[in-house]
């Protein structure tokens, strides 16, 4: 009876303690608090830290005499299983305590009602995740006194397309490869350059540009369709951060992980692509549910078991692969992003030569997340022609960061050409840093003036 109420206190400590950072941050929210400046994460820090020493030390009591006793200190050094033990016993601590944090901030992540909502993407083998056939839903983002919505629409091969009702479909095909930028985050369909650039030279666009697409899913996409819907014209878009994503093997996600696709090497210098480790639980159809349901503690807990722990199973996972790839097990992926660079857009060309397709290169890029990374994120046309000369002889480049940047006036950046929106009738504040329809626009008329040349 007496180690039982000993438990319980210790057990409703712990829970205290890992309770209390909301705690502080709701009292903290009160009018009577807000002078009190007091960051969050140090609450969460010291509470987190407190109840890893008390579980800890609970687990020294219980063992005591059964695993360990008083003369384990007084040798000049204590058993190396005792301090092994020690230490793995506090490491599965630290990472219980972690995983619980994480899927805490998920839960939250998801009750703020932002981001992507409704049927708009899946995971997929292949691509580690694709838009939904016929799926639809918005961009949504909070400000203080106004609400951001955009509209997604996708046909029936999950690539976005107008929400506007359809007009006469053309007989030429132009098709677009790219990331979010060419999707359009937080600009209607019908904004975008994609779609701009193809109603100016009469063309039917077909925008395969997906959010957080990188060259890997580029070059699959290029392969499967390019036989199937023969386009007229090729877009494929060049930015930094396209072959980053092409190595990194897992996308960094807020939460949870995303396995992508990537590109390995061989000791014969050559590239192959590389599959995604494994499926993804971040797309699984019912943890959208949980993004419109009511807070309560049943929802919380049917978060935990059906989102929550799917998603640490996700982080094990990865960390096995990591630990294959340390000990050579497992392939990993080729570091040098100029490598991969050349590998896919001579591969795309390849496709587009074999297959009677025009291919164009669209230079996008400039846009981080801070002023400082706008103005040094920028690839230009003479990067283009060093890494990839061959290439730059017979496809025209559309530098249309160039042009972006030749707008931007002394002391200005970037910010220009991202979203803004207002917190009151005097504040502004910027709340995404894809470009706005304004750089679209200026991106669209670039493109086409190139090609009319």
């Amino acid at each position: 009876m007496k180690n039982l109420k000993f438990t319980s206190i210790i057990l409703l400590l712990i829970v205290t303690l890992y309770q209390l950072p909301s705690a502080v941050e709701w009292l903290l929210g009160h009018s009577i608090f807000r002078r009190i400046r007091l960051e969050s994460i140090w609450v969460e820090l010291l509470c987190d830290a407190l109840g890893m020493l008390i579980a800890l030390l609970f687990f020294l009591s219980i063992t005591y005499k059964k695993w360990w006793d008083g003369s384990t200190f007084k040798k000049a050094i204590p058993t190396v299983g005792f301090v092994i033990g020690l230490l793995l016993t506090f490491f599965l601590i630290k990472e219980t305590y972690r995983s619980f944090r994480a899927v805490d901030k998920l839960y939250g992540y998801y009750k703020k009602n932002t981001g992507v909502l409704g049927n708009v993407f899946m995971v997929d083998d292949t691509l580690g995740h694709r838009g939904v056939p016929n799926g639809d839903g918005k961009t949504v983002f909070a400000l203080s006194n106004s609400t951001i919505e955009v509209p997604i629409k996708l046909d029936a091969a999950g690539y976005r397309v107008s929400t506007k009702s359809t007009k006469e479909k053309r007989d030429s095909l132009m098709m677009f490869l790219g990331c979010s930028f060419t999707w359009g985050d937080y600009v209607l369909a019908e904004q975008n350059y994609s779609s701009l650039v193809a109603d100016s030279l009469h063309y039917e666009p077909l925008n395969c540009g997906v959010d957080a697409y990188g060259l890997a899913q580029m070059l699959i996409l290029a392969e499967r369709n390019i036989v199937k819907y023969h386009p007229k014209v090729l877009s494929v878009q060049y930015s930094p951060w396209l072959a980053d994503r092409a190595r990194f093997m897992f996308y960094p996600t807020i939460y949870g992980e995303m396995p992508y696709p990537f590109f390995t090497g061989n000791d014969k210098q050559e590239l192959t692509l590389h599959l995604p480790y494994f499926r993804s639980s971040l797309y699984n159809p019912t943890n959208r549910l949980f993004k419109t349901s009511p807070v309560s503690f049943s929802d919380k807990v049917s978060f935990f078991f059906k989102v929550g722990i799917p998603m640490l199973v996700d982080t094990w996972k990865k960390q096995g692969f990591f630990l294959g790839m340390r000990l050579g097990i497992v392939p990993s992926s080729e570091p040098d992003n100029k490598k991969i660079e050349q590998y896919v857009y001579q591969r795309i060309h390849k496709l587009c030569k074999d297959n009677g397709v025009k291919m164009v290169v669209i230079n996008i890029g400039g846009f981080g997340y801070t002023d400082e990374e706008r103005m040094a994120n920028h690839y230009d046309r003479k990067r283009f022609v060093s890494s990839l000369p061959s290439l730059a002889k017979e496809v025209p480049f559309i530098d249309a960061d160039s042009v972006l940047r030749a707008g931007i006036k002394t002391n200005e950046n970037y910010s220009k050409y991202v979203h803004w929106g207002k917190n009151s009738p005097t504040d502004s504040t910027i709340y995404d840093n894809h470009p706005n329809p304004m750089a679209h626009k200026i991106i669209a008329e670039t493109f086409v003036k190139g090609l009319k040349k």
